[in-house]
């Protein structure tokens, strides 16, 4: 009995500490990854586009090209929120001398509370995937996807598309 409970303890531990040195088995914090480009060093962003385009890519050319895509899209995004808030600013200062509330602060926290969704949505995807080979593809595609949407939504404030 003795030692089944040691076979069994052994089979845990090393159950546990293989999946924690897998990169599939970890946490993964995307804040932390290393921008595309050091994939494809001495690459221009045309080049590297035009190569994501192939349709025989490897499953780490894949990841690296989602990432890629991401960064294209987060940087379309973070120069449309900068244009808003100048925006919102500009409407702010005319609306102080009504006393009107400051409405930038409300949009830097939607902004915020936003990104958050968009993250723990494209997490919880990722992890329900288990130790899938193209989970990280999945991750920066679900990133890509959600931060497209809120392009359109920021630009098409009011419409009901």
């Amino acid at each position: 009995m003795r030692v089944t409970s040691v076979v069994f303890a052994l089979f845990f531990v090393a159950n546990s500490v293989y999946a924690s040195s897998s990169i599939y088995g970890s946490a993964f914090d995307y804040k932390k990854a290393e921008p595309s480009s050091v994939y494809f060093p001495g690459k221009t962003r045309a080049q590297i586009a035009s190569y994501c385009k192939n349709e025989r890519l490897n499953t780490m050319d894949l990841s690296a090209c989602a990432h890629f895509q991401y960064e294209n899209t987060i940087s379309d995004l973070n120069a449309r929120v900068l244009s808003i808030e100048k925006t919102i600013k500009e409407g702010d200062k005319e609306n102080a001398a009504y006393q009107e509330p400051a409405a930038l602060p409300f949009f830097k926290r939607a902004q915020m509370n936003w990104q958050l969704y968009r993250d723990n949505d494209c997490y919880s995807d990722v992890y329900s995937l288990g130790q899938a080979s193209l989970r990280f593809v999945d991750f920066w595609d679900c990133m890509t996807r959600i931060t497209k949407n809120r392009i359109d939504e920021l630009t098409k404030p009011n419409t009901d598309e």
